[in-house]
């Protein structure tokens, strides 16, 4: 399956499109029974309808397909793990999200996410980057290995010490070992004795945060 097919997994848009023409066919012959002037108020009411339906699947972030690689232009970064790419599609250019594989970056609301953010940023932003699609997310983002100029982006996350492997979906011994390295350097967030890993984060509350984030000066 190519880019033709795959906003928020693929054959969707072709189906999407498919229901259009037949939402349209059966409007046509449902007006030729109204009256003139009330047919002519469908008519309008229903354009504005379609075309906004079919704006909205235009909008939606392209899905890359499991397998395929694919090279955009970085017009993004969400956190030190996250990014948009601006790539080629037969409906020309469209935005997709791509979440790196393999590491798990600190959340926007936690301590270090910043640094983290800009070391990202510095290697991708305004670069071409080639994607190796992995799959997706139950967010509908890719789950990819991202590339710039060969530089393999997710590991060198790992040993500037922006990032934990996120070990739970990635086995890989070369990156837990830059993870480790890492660590034992005390490069980045390591700098830190006991830095709280994302997926931690993530359980716990406002109130067990607060105390983290006032310490570290995260607003």
């Amino acid at each position: 399956m190519g880019l033709t097919a795959m906003v928020e997994g693929g054959p969707a848009a072709d189906s999407r499109f498919r229901t259009l023409s037949g939402l349209a066919s059966g409007a046509y012959t449902f007006f030729q029974r109204l009256p003139e002037g009330i047919a002519k108020r469908a008519i309008v009411a229903t354009a504005v309808l379609l075309s906004g339906i079919a704006q909205g699947a235009a909008d939606k972030p392209v899905v890359i397909p499991k397998g395929e690689t694919v090279t955009g232009l970085c017009v993004g970064v969400h956190n030190g793990d996250s990014m948009t790419l601006l790539i080629a599609t037969p409906e020309g250019k469209r935005q997709s999200k791509i979440r790196m594989d393999a590491i798990d970056a600190p959340e926007l609301d936690q301590p270090f996410s910043n640094r983290s953010k800009k070391t990202l940023s510095d290697m991708v932003f305004d670069n071409q980057c080639t994607v190796e699609s992995l799959g997706t997310d139950r967010y509908s983002r890719t789950i990819g290995r991202v590339s710039v100029a060969g530089r393999d982006v997710n590991a060198a996350m790992l040993e500037a010490g922006m990032a934990w492997h996120f070990d739970k979906y990635d086995t890989r011994q070369s990156m837990a070992d830059r993870h480790e390295a890492a660590r034992r350097a005390g490069k980045g967030l390591w700098a830190d004795p006991k830095p709280i890993p994302p997926w931690e984060w993530r359980k716990m509350s406002k109130e067990e945060r607060n105390p983290y984030r006032e310490a570290a000066g995260v607003k």
